[in-house]
């Protein structure tokens, strides 16, 4: 009998110790995971508040706007409403230009300098004057 009882006992200790391993391995599985994704937060927070730093730096839409004038060379050519965007990690005002209510190019503005920084369509780059 006392043999039967002994290797019950055994059995359970050797199925708790089995029990309590795998449940420490999941658990510090896990707290990596989560270890990075707080990180990536983290991450994303400073991204975003060194984002919102340097709009702070920019140029206006309007001053975007008189720039991208100078370089219309289209009679009846009109500058459009600046958008605000990141090219290759510079942030940059991209210009529409309208002639009759058709898009006929855009006019690409460096939003911290205010540099012409090309365009694309029927209208003119270059340095600014």
């Amino acid at each position: 009998m006392i043999k039967k009882s002994t290797r019950i006992l055994v059995l359970l200790a050797v199925m708790l110790t089995v029990l309590t391993v795998v449940a420490l391995a999941l658990f510090a599985s896990g707290a990596p995971e989560k270890n990075i994704k707080e990180q990536e937060n983290q991450k994303m927070s400073s991204k975003n508040n060194s984002t919102d730093n340097s709009e702070n730096d920019t140029i206006s839409p309007e001053e975007a706007q008189q720039i991208a004038e100078k370089f219309v060379k289209e009679t009846g050519a009109q500058v459009g409403i600046p958008k605000l965007s990141e090219i290759e990690g510079q942030l940059v005002y991209t210009v529409p230009i309208m002639s009759n209510g058709t898009n006929m190019g855009e006019i690409t503005i460096n939003a911290i300098n205010g540099k012409n920084m090309g365009g694309a369509g029927g209208v003119s780059y270059g340095s600014s004057p």
